[in-house]
This record gives structure tokens, sequence and C-alpha cells, in this order.
């Protein structure tokens, strides 16, 4: 009796084993619903197949359901604690949960598992690459490119970990392996594109934005950044069709009708906060050295002249707030000059580079307006406020002004750079370099209107772009009574 029972087992196993490798090759052959239907079969016969479990885990996961993959790749690694797939797996389906310490946790156990596992070297590397681990990831990658040579994955993540590094030779050849192994790679065409933008050979980064777009044509951030190329190499017409290519696969890109709008001299009264943040959060690495050694900036140190021009201004300003303060370059400039400094800013990344140079008190992360009008303004008001090129994004001042006002002391500072646009030409413009400009007479009324009044203006070179010089003003304005 147990001996028969033992060989019924044994052929039942062999059996539903090869259930699974049946539904396997569906699987792998992309015929999904009818893989699940396999699997389902061995679980109605074996609730405890630790396999099919994991595989309809997978499934489940690939069809965007994450919360059924955790709960039967979890109940397979109940079954069966060794598979380091199914702890690699499992990892996948937490980091679409957004529990990012416990996918890196899974892939760990399952390298521990199986040191070589190319597919969880690659994932944990993704997750260092998400937390700006760039290092780490680089070495999770190249562990998982010497366990398969052909993971062109792999070396399409190890590009990107090495252009967030600004290694971006390296990265643009991690890139062209990644499509010697996969020529239809449509994303590491574009990110090899971005790179080659980088390193400043346009006419190349077209070329891969376009081939991109031959493989997948509503590749919206392809477009966009073919647009991107297009307007730095001053084809403006195409683009504006590459815009409105991607405008018209997403029409919620505020950022590209702002681009749109720019080109096509359509004013509009600021730059989205998207815009803003992603722009200074992809710049804010090399922020600084750009800023001087490019475009010979001088701002910070232009207003602190202007500001040590005021003949009755005091020592010390007790509390002064930096609006749009970036990494903290204006800030540096007066922290001899104010007693406690605040901060605001839209970019993650500049306020964490900010917070670096120690000379703020407090760092916010806000819209300017948003923070003048809002709970975190010192009740007892700021006896200066800077404002250095973040006018530059802004092009209707009304409001800014007016609450600037409700937040000086009487008698404080408001100091600012604006780009200068020629009295007569409007309030304010929306350049084509995506930039606003406010005229003198614009400025003006509006300090009349909000109780400022001007100390001095005094006109200055911005900064230099392609051997132009961009004219703008500096402005001290006072808080009247």
């Amino acid at each position: 009796m147990n001996g028969k029972s033992s060989s019924n087992r044994i052929t039942q196993n062999a059996r539903l084993d090869a259930l699974v490798r049946e539904g396997v090759s569906l699987h792998q052959a992309g015929k999904l619903e009818e893989a699940e239907a396999v699997y389902r079969k061995v679980i109605l016969v074996d609730p405890g197949h630790a396999d099919a479990n994991h595989l309809l885990g997978v499934i489940a996961y690939q069809a965007g359901m994450p919360e059924e993959s955790l709960e039967l790749i979890t109940r397979a690694i109940g079954i069966d604690l060794e598979k380091a797939l199914y702890h690699c797996n499992l990892g996948n389906t937490l980091k679409a949960l957004d529990r990012t310490d416990e996918a890196i946790a899974s892939h760990r156990k399952a390298l521990s598992l199986s040191p070589n596992l190319s597919q969880s070297h690659n994932s944990l590397g993704d997750l260092l690459l998400e937390q700006d681990r760039f290092e780490d990831a680089v070495f999770c990658f190249d562990e998982a490119i010497a366990a398969n040579l052909g993971y062109a994955e792999a070396h399409a993540n190890r590009g990107a970990a090495l252009r967030n590094l600004g290694a971006y030779e390296d990265a643009a050849e991690s890139f062209q392996k990644a499509l010697d192994i996969r020529p239809n790679y449509a994303l590491a065409q574009h990110n090899l594109g971005r790179t080659l933008r980088k390193l400043g050979k346009l006419d190349e980064a077209i070329n891969c934005y376009q081939w991109a777009l031959v493989i997948k044509p509503d590749y919206v951030e392809a477009h966009c950044n073919l647009g991107t190329a297009f307007k730095e190499k001053g084809r403006m017409d195409e683009a504006l069709a590459s815009y409105r290519r991607a405008l018209a696969i997403d029409p919620g890109l505020q950022e590209i009708s702002h681009l749109i709008s720019s080109i096509s001299g359509e004013t509009t009264d600021g730059a989205p906060e998207e815009y803003i943040r992603e722009l200074f959060d992809e710049y804010a690495d090399r922020f600084d050295e750009h800023l001087t050694d490019a475009l010979d900036y001088d701002i910070p140190a232009l207003m602190r002249r202007a500001v040590d021009a005021v003949a009755d201004g005091p020592e010390i300003f007790p509390r002064a707030l930096d609006l749009g303060c970036g990494t903290g370059m204006v800030a540096e400039h007066f922290h001899d000059r104010a007693g406690e400094i605040d901060g605001v800013d839209l970019s993650p990344k500049m306020l964490k580079l900010a917070e670096t140079r120690g000379v703020y008190d407090n760092l916010h992360l806000a819209d300017v307006l948003e923070f003048l009008e809002g709970p975190n303004v010192r009740p007892e008001g700021y006896d200066l406020i800077l404002s250095a090129d973040t006018f530059i994004y802004i092009g209707k001042l009304d409001g800014i002004f007016a609450a600037v006002r409700r937040a000086l002391t009487d008698g404080g500072l408001f100091v600012f750079s604006v780009e200068h646009l020629e009295n007569g030409d409007g309030d304010f413009k929306l350049l084509p370099s995506s930039r606003y400009s406010q005229s003198d007479a614009y400025i003006e009324k509006l300090a009349a209107k909000s109780g400022l009044e001007a100390v001095s203006r005094d006109p200055v070179v911005v900064r230099k772009e392609k051997d132009t010089s961009i004219p703008g003003r500096i402005f001290v304005l006072r808080a009247t009574a």
C-alpha cells in the first residue's frame, strides 16, 4: 500500500512538473493567459507546488498586479526558501510596490543563494541607481555583465549609472554595447542620444533620437529630447514639430507646452513648476561650475555690491530670505551681513547641495509664492529678501511683489535680478530661450503698487551665451512704512 502510494505520488509529481514545463514554454512565447491556465491546473492538483505558485506570481507582476504577485511569490518562498529566482522576482514585485528597502533585501538574499544570478545583480543595481548610489550601481551592473556578457539591459543600466556620474564617454560605450546586443533597444538608443548631447555631439544625438523613434514611434521622451536638440542647433521649426508630436501623445506635458510657447512667441505668466524642478534637478551637480566657467555668471557678487552701496543700510540684517536659493551661491555672498538666512527652492537636489554650504538656518522645498503666502514665513518678517535669477522663470510678478512686501519689515530691502526687456515691449516677455524678461517700467509700477521704493537699478550682464551678453538689471527696493 505504502509502496503504491509512493509510486502514485512520483507519477503525479512527474505529470505536474511536465505541466509546469509546458506552461513555461507558453510563458516564454508570450502566451500569458494560456500559461496561467496551465499553472492553475497544477495548483488545483497540488496547492503547495512551489514553482507553479512562483510562476503565477511572475505572471501577476507582468500583468500589473503586484499585490497578487507578492502573495503568490511569498507563498512559493514559504514552500521552498532556497530558490534564488523566487527571491529575485519577489524583489521585482516589492520594487513595483515602492517597498525599496525590502526589494533590496530580497535581491541580496537571492545573491546569497546564487552569487552569479545576473538578474538580481541587475535589479539590485537598478534600485541603487534610483537611490543615486551610482558607484554601487555600477558595481552591480558589472557583476551582472560578468555573469552574462550578452545581458543588454545590464549594459544599458550601467550606461545610465555612469552618465549620472558624469563619465559620459564610458556611458556612451555601455549604451553602444547594449545596442550591439539588441539593435532595436529603444531605451538604450534614446539614452545614448542623451549622453552624446552631454558630450556636445548634437548631430549624433539627433540621429540616436530619430532611431529610437523608428523603433518606438510613440516614445514621448525621445520626441521631447529630439525637440531640445533641434532647439539647441537653432532648427526651431523642427524643434516645434517634435514638441508638438510629444504633446499630441501626452497632452498633459506642461513643460513641453512651455517650450512650444517660447518658440512660437506666445508669452505665458510663468514656467510650470515641473519644468523648473526637472531642469534644476538635472543641472544641480554641475550648476555652479557651469554658471561661473561657461556663462561668466557674477550676479551674487553684483547683488552684494548693490547692497553694500546702500548708504543707510544696517551693518547686519537680522533675518534674510533667499528666494530660489539654488545651491546657495547668493547666501554665501551675504552670510557675513545676515544674522540668519532661510532658503526656498523647488529643486530637491539644489537644496541638498545648498545644505552642504552650511550658510542656511532653514531650507524649504516650495514654490516661492507658495512659501511667501504659507505658514513658514517668519512671523517677525525679514529684513532682507534676495532673489537671483529666479524671475527669469516667472514672467508675471504681481503676486510675488505683494507677498514680498508683506514678508518684509518696514525699511527692509528686496534685492533681485531680472533679464532686461526694453520699455515698450510690454511688461514681461517669454523669450525663445524659455526664460522671461521684465521691463524697468513694469518693475517700477509693481514696486509703487506694492509699497516698495526703488533704491537702485544697476544695468548688468546676467550671463553670456554663445559669446552674446544677456542684459539685465539688479534692483534694490526698500519697503516703505
